[in-house]
């Protein structure tokens, strides 16, 4: 993999990092140094996300570029800023891309993944300073520490499992509920897991015939969908005949926007995990129709996360289709773009 280095008149000392601007490439920016109430971390381990795709293949704009990637990670606190605690220093920990102002009313209820303040002031969804790099400044109000139970590669999932969690209530009413998850991607696996983890009676609508034994061994119904009935709902026929009291939307389309209205109960609900970026108007009528509702779910706290991994709730490693190191992340970014891949980890420090 070829350097590429990014000019600079800083003299201070530099590292590797995959950079966006446009084109994504491996290249060389200066070292962060934490500012007031920062801390400058050492990755360990980033995961691609869907975030990161869309923002790849330009379905996401991002208005700083060159852009560093990644907000799925896990490392260690190497140096602490002023006004930090010093015990963060040789900590291992994850953090919220968007850290939340604290004055705001989302932050007061303590969903600073809402923040007004964050969301206007990070672009492309706070990827600016990432983590597909040596090291990554971080809001020291933003990091969770990892518990020892937690390894490295399941610590990644911290975000997309408090996103899973997040989607497990609002399914209200006491186990089991039945409910319908459409996708199978990454985060439509852990949502269906978790799902059953707590009792619920859950099928699954997927594209990919090979998640059938992963769920079967868990006893989680499994109906692949063909390309065709993904795009046309009505022609799956019997499948969606009897309908869910809840359906959660995993696929990022707006045709699983559909499939979900034609699966759902009249009074029923959909979750909506997927924000169909880069897509055109979804048909609504179903909400006026069934009397229905949308609950879009966008994030969710990372302590929850992490103590849900450690007592071992969900084993999230089948999910990991692939790890890399920092200097073949080109390459696995190519491999999370194919069908049917899962999680790909990006392994920062390997392959020197």
């Amino acid at each position: 993999m070829l350097d590429s280095a990014l000019e600079t008149r800083s003299v201070r000392p530099t590292m590797r990092a995959v950079v966006y601007d446009g084109t994504l490439r491996l290249g060389t920016l200066p070292r962060p140094r934490p500012g007031r109430g920062e801390v400058t971390v050492r990755v360990r381990v980033c995961g691609i996300s869907r975030v990161d795709l869309d923002v790849v293949s330009g379905r996401r704009p991002v208005e700083v570029q060159p852009a560093v990637l990644g907000h799925q990670f896990v490392g260690i606190v190497e140096e602490v800023g002023e006004n930090v605690d010093e015990s963060w220093r040789g900590r291992r920990v994850v953090a919220r891309p968007i850290p939340g102002c604290g004055r705001c009313v989302s932050c007061r209820f303590r969903r600073p993944w809402l923040c007004e303040e964050g969301s206007s002031n990070a672009p492309g969804y706070g990827l600016v300073d990432g983590a597909f790099a040596e090291w990554v400044n971080v809001r020291a109000k933003s990091l969770e520490p990892v518990p020892d139970a937690v390894d490295d590669e399941e610590a990644v999932f911290a975000h997309p499992v408090a996103l899973a969690l997040e989607a497990l209530r609002g399914v209200e009413g006491p186990a089991p509920q039945r409910v319908l998850v459409t996708g199978d991607g990454n985060m439509g696996l852990l949502v269906t897991q978790v799902l059953h983890a707590a009792g619920h009676t859950v099928g699954v609508y997927g594209r990919h015939p090979s998640r059938r034994e992963l769920l079967w061994r868990s006893g989680i119904g499994f109906t692949a969908v063909p390309d065709a009935a993904i795009e046309d709902p009505a022609s799956i026929g019997a499948e969606a005949d009897e309908p869910f009291s809840y359906v959660v939307e995993c696929t990022g389309r707006l045709s699983g926007l559909a499939l979900a209205a034609r699966s759902l109960r009249p009074r029923g609900r959909i979750i909506l995990l997927s924000d169909d970026v880069g897509q055109g108007g979804a048909d609504l009528r179903f909400l006026v129709e069934k009397e229905a509702e949308i609950l879009g779910v966008s994030g969710g706290p990372l302590a929850p996360a992490l103590e849900f991994l450690g007592r071992k709730g969900l084993d999230v490693l089948p999910l990991v289709s692939g790890r890399v190191s920092l200097v073949d992340a080109i390459s696995g970014f190519d491999s999370a773009r194919r069908r049917g891949s899962l999680k790909v980890l990006i392994a920062v420090g390997e392959g020197d």
